[in-house]
């Protein structure tokens, strides 16, 4: 199998004897439970027979896409439809002895199967319950579909992420979905804090377009502060991306000092006393003519003679690499930015390390159903009942998926 349970990993994380029950689909539910995952938490997954729905997103193998790789590490994959009554029976039956219960679901469709918080907090108060919908349980949004992209369009990030001409752009990543798994991640780290010292669990609303929001909080403000003011130039001269003879450079000039050191780099002293580029309101004045003629000279090298020069001189620069370039390059090596996890059936795979954590093995992501036995008997049901559920399709193994 591909994604057998790290039991080391949780036996010495920060969260370890934490237990937390993810019933979310896609991307933020299920990555921040993987951030809970990584600090030691034994994080139960589980999917309907067809599979949470990132494993059908981007393409791969035996339903290991990219998203559910990367937002399930470490995790125990438990199969169970849950819209036959024995099946809602058993995710009840999971949630007990659990410190945290994610869920994903349109508002309204937990509470249809039962396992809303009202219900489920009189059972059991110390629960972190953990909503995460696109706009929330009202408004009139509440019924609508979301997703990452409806959100960059509506909070205005395309808008801010626009380019030269003014075009509304879209970030490529799914930007939006990875920060609200932050802030629910971060949320429940202080829910479990709060429920260690009073025993009490609570509801944690988590909303894609929130999120938005305050990720977005300093250019929302800075829009604000200057509404009905034309779009502001650069801040700094020289500040953006070069081309150079092999590549591209990032250059930024925040002060005087860094602006002479560049021109030194360049082997352009003379600009250091250059009236028109004293000052950066200077430079400002000059910027199409400084960016010009740094662009002609920085094509008569390569991108690493460049910025070996530029950070001789303390000037702010780096060269524009892909993710090959970044995983080769020999700071993100030095500092171990990245693991190598084992997933079958790719083999080795890079996983970026979660920040701040402990260098440790990162566990593969599991299949469909791997491990709907050992979670189901760890809960205390028979193995010869787990086979007539198997049976009479309430429940999966990854076998029974193959086979079908």
């Amino acid at each position: 199998m591909t994604g057998a349970r790290n039991d080391a990993m949780a036996d010495h994380g920060p969260l370890a004897g934490i237990k937390v029950l993810d019933l979310s689909q896609g991307i933020a539910g299920p990555y921040a439970a993987a951030i809970l995952a990584m600090q030691g938490a034994h994080v139960i997954k589980v999917e309907p027979p067809e599979g949470d729905w990132s494993r059908l997103m981007g393409g791969g193998k035996q339903g290991l896409t990219a998203l559910s790789i990367a937002c399930n590490p470490g995790k125990s994959s438990v199969c169970v439809d849950a819209r036959k009554p024995e099946g809602l029976q058993l995710l009840a039956r999971l949630v007990e002895g659990v410190d945290v219960l994610i869920e994903s679901f349109r508002p309204g469709v937990i509470g249809r199967l039962g396992l809303d918080y009202a219900t489920l907090a009189k059972r059991h108060p110390r629960l972190l319950y953990v909503s995460l919908t696109g706009f929330g349980d009202s408004g009139p949004y509440r019924d609508l579909p979301c997703a990452d992209s409806v959100v960059q369009a509506l909070t205005g990030m395309m808008v801010m992420n626009r380019d030269a001409v003014d075009q509304p752009r879209r970030i490529g990543m799914m930007a939006v979905d990875v920060t609200a798994g932050l802030y629910a991640a971060q949320g429940m780290t202080a829910g479990l804090l709060r429920q260690a010292r009073t025993g009490l669990g609570g509801f944690l609303p988590i909303t894609l377009m929130q999120s938005a929001a305050a990720l977005q909080g300093i250019p929302i403000l800075d829009a604000a502060m200057h509404a009905g003011a034309a779009r502001k130039p650069p801040i700094t001269v020289p500040s953006g991306t070069f081309r150079t003879r092999d590549g591209l450079v990032n250059l930024t000039a925040l002060r005087d000092k860094m602006f002479h050191g560049l021109a030194r780099a360049l082997g352009q002293s003379a600009w250091i006393d250059d009236p028109r580029y004293r000052t950066n309101a200077d430079r400002l004045a000059h910027a199409d003519e400084i960016n010009a003629r740094i662009q002609a000279l920085l094509l008569e090298a390569d991108s690493a003679h460049w910025v070996a020069r530029f950070r001789a001189e303390d000037v702010l620069c780096a060269p524009v690499l892909d993710y090959a370039g970044f995983m080769a390059d020999p700071q993100a090596r030095a500092q171990g930015v990245f693991a190598e996890i084992e997933q079958g059936p790719y083999g080795k795979l890079p996983y970026a390390r979660l920040p701040g954590a402990a260098r440790t093995t990162v566990p593969a992501a599991p299949v469909l159903g791997e491990h709907t036995e050992q979670v189901l008997t760890d809960a205390g049901i028979s193995l010869a009942r787990v086979s007539e559920l198997r049976k009479s399709g309430v429940v999966y193994t990854h076998d029974d998926i193959s086979a079908r």
